[in-house]
């Protein structure tokens, strides 16, 4: 199983293949060899590794046996490069009949490696989507002309799948949905290649916690202003001492005295089967709006405070007015920047 923490240098690429997958022509074609990689082509490929293990959309899920995926990586040898290579034209060949059965689904070169973490052996496969763009041509008459052509998308993989070789059972991926022809529209990589459920990805997760608790708040605005920005500086320091959200403490410890939001809590967390959730995340950015307390008044103005400022209390004061109204005075300020 992959840790929650792993640095770039961990990774140790030892074998690739490439296969492509040109759905939108029909056409496909298996490599029947592995790839000699030299020093660039190693550092791309665990560049784009690095990129979906250290991911807050990255998901998880176990491979039942009885799927011909599953049958797949079972027989895998990955030391022996024959069994590399037929298994991953296996694979490969799964996943391009599911692509043909959606004209959304990008057209892909599959990048296939192996690699090492820790001890244990990972299989990837990386889906570089192809996006059209326009180049020059030249021929041997000087005759010039521009052409389209299929080249890899460039930045962060929105599609790839990692198998965790140990137990031959872990999958962690990430994923988009896309329209079949049949005019539904699915995770095909979880649903339809690995048949799998896959859970929710941490990111996703953060956003519901953090929904539920607000929505909580702003159904009570008769606990004033303060109360309920209180329970967002909570949630903040939870996960500053945890490192992780553990929902149901989480709910406890913010609803636990008052019965109605407590199961206002419960019942919503478990329409998203979060309620023994304990989840944690890789990126700083994902959280990054516990870093400040926002505020939008009913005439539209909005109030963006650092929690750092809100938590001191020295800088900024909140007084409950007894018609229910609230005032905020923001204090000591040297200097303004209109942005």
């Amino acid at each position: 199983m992959i840790r929650n923490k792993i640095v770039k240098d961990d990774i140790i690429v030892r074998k690739s293949i490439l296969h492509i997958l040109n759905s939108g022509s029909g056409q496909i074609g298996l490599a029947t060899n592995l790839i000699d990689m030299g020093p660039d082509l190693f550092d791309m490929i665990r560049d784009n590794v690095f990129k979906v293990l250290d991911n807050d959309e990255r998901i998880s899920c176990k491979l039942d046996k009885n799927t011909s995926v599953a049958k797949a990586i079972e027989n895998l040898k990955e030391t022996n490069d024959q069994s590399f290579i037929d298994t991953t034209r296996n694979l490969a060949e799964q996943l391009f009949d599911i692509m043909c059965d959606s004209v959304q689904i990008p057209s892909a070169d599959l990048l296939c490696a192996s690699f090492q973490v820790d001890g244990n052996i990972y299989l990837a496969l990386l889906k570089m989507n192809y996006h059209s763009t326009f180049v020059h041509y030249q021929n041997k008459d000087d005759v010039t002309d521009i052409v389209k052509q299929n080249v890899i998308q460039s930045g962060k993989l929105t599609e790839a799948v990692i198998f965790d070789l140990s137990g031959k059972k872990d999958v962690y991926l990430v994923q988009k949905k896309y329209e079949m022809l049949n005019g539904e529209k699915c995770n095909y990589l979880s649903e339809r290649f690995l048949i799998c459920m896959a859970g929710l990805p941490p990111k996703k997760k953060f956003q519901i916690l953090n929904k539920v608790i607000n929505d909580i708040n702003n159904h009570y605005p008769e606990d004033g202003i303060a109360k309920r920005l209180d329970m967002k500086s909570r949630l903040r320091e939870e996960f500053s001492e945890n490192q992780a959200f553990k929902v149901n403490e989480i709910g406890d410890k913010l609803f636990g005295n008052h019965q109605g939001k407590k199961q206002e809590f419960d019942e919503k967390i478990e329409r998203y089967d979060m309620q023994y959730d304990t989840f944690t995340v890789a990126k700083e950015n994902t959280v990054k709006r516990l870093e400040y307390q926002m505020l939008e008044t009913d005439t539209g103005i909005e109030i963006k405070i650092p929690m750092e400022e809100y938590n001191m209390k020295d800088n900024v004061e909140i007084i409950e007015e007894s018609g229910g109204g609230s005032t905020i005075i923001i204090k000591n300020i040297e200097s303004v920047k209109i942005k």
